[in-house]
């Protein structure tokens, strides 16, 4: 290890065990589960910025308040991943001391009920259908018309990602980890076999480590020198702050698909939650049915995703696009017609997804994996996903979970140098 300061002891020689990059929501678990199972790890990457406007990133997929948090799922793979993260969540508040996860149920209409119902209650979900006039009458809640309704009780409900984040940070330390708040520029690998090594850096200096976990997001391609096959997705938030109800805990979460606007393929909410500024708002995103893709064709995943970072930073330092702004309002008047919003602000965010629908965590090559690919999911079963990508480089393989093949990455052509050591 060179001018990098840590406080995690490296080997004899300056190795450490495992270097992780990125510390988002599957990063920061990653670390946490590594440092819990003895290994000596540092994680890289910069806090969120506070001025996004400003910041050249990387950036993450956006900073908020809320995400949702469920069991209930028609996925079963989801479904399962959100119950094992879900159930480390009161010891992981207890040993932080940072309060994160607010069980304040779901409201959902899938597209398919039955099998949303049958999945979720097999995976242990509090789920069950719920008569839409009863929803308006105790929520305020209006679905379209012959939606079938579906309700889950606790744990469901909503995580604050920021204080997520933060918890993992202080029980990963308290186990020993070291965290260097700087982005990384370069990942080289030097060495062959056992004697092997990655080295980390920037313009802070470097960390080496005998094995490297990338989880970057939309963003650190370059440091493969390969892209992953996936696509990057401009996406907008709306922020509502509601005449009533006004408080935490009024309002359940919500999903819904299709959406009442038909612009949209879906919507979903997180309800209202103090935000930074002292507001507090309801968060409501979804997608277009035409919604444009940043480097791939809007009719398939283009394997080269050639759009730039820099594409991405600009979409970062907008205010989003407009006919998914008013799409959203539309969709929240709508759906909550007695609680009309007396401030409103956008919120660009992007969404990053894989050709398979899950997370890649898989090895690079023998000594760099990666964990990416949210897939707009990723958030509440974000431990889970960490503790496999651990798993994946202290033991070879996802170890308890599902099989490999579930989380393999798919490559596109490699179209970025990486620096090799000698």
């Amino acid at each position: 290890m060179t001018a990098a300061r840590t406080d995690n002891p490296a080997d004899r020689t300056g190795v450490v065990d495992v270097v992780v990059v990125g510390r988002g929501l599957i990063g920061s678990a990653a670390v946490r589960h590594l440092a819990e199972s003895g290994r000596r790890v540092v994680a890289v990457g910069p806090d969120e910025p506070t001025d996004w406007a400003s910041w050249t990133g990387p950036f993450s997929s956006h900073g908020d308040q809320g995400r949702i948090t469920r069991i209930a799922d028609a996925d079963p793979i989801k479904a399962d991943a959100a119950r094992r993260s879900i159930e480390r969540y009161a010891e992981l508040e207890r040993r932080s001391g940072i309060s994160f996860h607010h069980p304040c149920g779901l409201v959902v209409v899938p597209l398919d009920f039955d099998r949303w119902l049958a999945t979720s209650l097999a995976a242990g979900a509090e789920a069950a259908e719920v008569d839409p006039a009863e929803l308006a009458a105790t929520t305020g809640i209006t679905v379209p018309a012959g939606a079938r309704v579906g309700r889950d009780g606790p744990p469901a409900g909503m995580i604050n990602p920021r204080d997520l984040v933060r918890a993992q940070n202080v029980v990963a330390r308290l186990a020993g980890a070291s965290i260097v708040a700087e982005a990384a520029t370069t990942l080289t690998s030097h060495g062959t076999g056992r004697d092997g090594v990655v080295e980390v850096g920037g313009p802070w200096g470097s960390v080496r480590a005998r094995r490297a976990v990338v989880a970057t997001g939309s963003f650190g391609h370059h440091l493969l020198g390969r892209r992953l096959d996936v696509v990057r997705r401009p996406r907008t938030v709306l922020l509502a702050e509601l005449d009533e109800p006004a408080g935490p805990g009024t309002l359940p979460s919500l999903i819904v698909a299709p959406g009442p606007d038909d612009r949209l393929e879906s919507i979903y909410w997180v309800p209202p939650v103090p935000y930074p500024d002292g507001r507090t708002l309801l968060k409501i995103g979804g997608s277009l049915t035409s919604n444009p893709v940043v480097g791939a064709d809007a009719a398939g995943l283009d394997p080269h995703d050639p759009a730039t970072d820099r594409e991405l930073v600009e979409w970062f330092h907008g205010s989003g696009d407009p006919t998914e702004i008013e799409a959203l309002h539309q969709s929240l008047a709508a759906m909550l017609p007695g609680a009309p919003p007396r401030w409103t602000s956008t919120v660009p965010c992007v969404y990053t997804g894989t050709p398979s629908g899950y997370p890649a965590i898989d090895w690079f090559d023998e000594r760099v994996a990666v964990a990416i690919g949210g897939n707009g999911w990723s958030a509440k079963s974000s431990d889970e996903l960490g503790r496999l990508a651990a798993a994946l480089v202290t033991d070879g393989d996802l170890g308890q979970g599902p099989d490999q093949t579930v989380f393999a990455a798919s490559w596109a052509t490699a179209d970025v140098s990486r620096p090799t050591g000698g």
